[in-house]
């Protein structure tokens, strides 16, 4: 595992993202799984700007790690892309189409089938996390088992409140219930990225980092399962320390 304080997030991780793309893309397709939310914001902005020195964008998957729900259990839908809750409206609004204009190239969504989620299958080539309230990632609340893979979570109403009442969805209509992948999917991702920023982040960040194994009370300690710490990589602002 190897941990970097920088300035900012966007040149590190795009770097590293373009770089592992150019590796990828040249035996086959490139997966890439990144949280929609307000942290990777500065990444998906440089790479944008940056996208001409991306090679083989054709080649390249966006996989969506989670999106919100609506209707019961045993008949959820995922809520449309123009819904203010939409995960994969985010990410089409603020990487997948500023992105097709750059290179005219449309970056395709791959996500599951909710009748069939958890016998859903796709590569992450690289997978992006970031430290949400009282350690999530994506959609994983606390108490998530290691076994789990993709799955509907039953989203803590801290995370919900933390989202649309300050967040990058403020003012959007979250439900109960979100589809996710698991940790599963963490120990299986080839190279996994933690992103951390703000100084709202500084008591989070210090107990992820006091973890040596895997707790589910705290999702993200994940990445120090045996099985997947070797291909971590911890990018931290300098303000979530200050």
């Amino acid at each position: 595992m190897r941990q970097r304080v920088v300035s900012s997030l966007a040149e590190p991780v795009g770097s590293l993202w373009r770089d592992l793309q150019d590796i990828y893309t040249k035996k086959g397709n490139f997966h890439v799984a990144s949280p929609l939310s307000s942290t990777p914001l500065p990444i998906y902005n440089w790479i944008i700007k940056n996208a001409y020195s991306f090679k083989n964008w054709e080649k390249v998957k966006f996989v969506l790690m989670d999106e919100m729900l609506e209707g019961a259990k045993n008949s959820f839908t995922y809520v449309p892309l123009d819904d203010a809750a939409s995960y994969e409206g985010f990410a089409r609004k603020h990487l997948l189409e500023p992105l097709e204009e750059e290179v005219t190239v449309r970056v395709p969504v791959i996500k599951p089938e909710l009748v069939s989620l958890q016998s859903f299958e796709t590569p992450i080539d690289l997978l992006i996390l970031a430290l949400g309230v009282k350690g999530n990632y994506a959609n994983v609340m606390p108490g998530t088992s290691e076994k789990t893979g993709w799955h509907i979570a039953h989203l803590l109403p801290e995370y919900r409140e933390v989202h649309t009442q300050e967040g990058t969805y403020k003012g959007a209509n979250f439900g109960q219930y979100g589809m996710s992948l698991g940790p599963q999917q963490v120990l299986q991702a080839k190279h996994v990225v933690v992103v951390i920023s703000g100084k709202r982040k500084r008591a989070l960040t210090n107990q992820l980092l006091s973890y040596t194994v895997f707790d589910p009370e705290f999702p993200l300690s994940i990445i120090y399962h045996p099985k997947v710490r070797d291909r971590v990589e911890i990018f931290l602002t300098e303000d979530v320390f200050r």
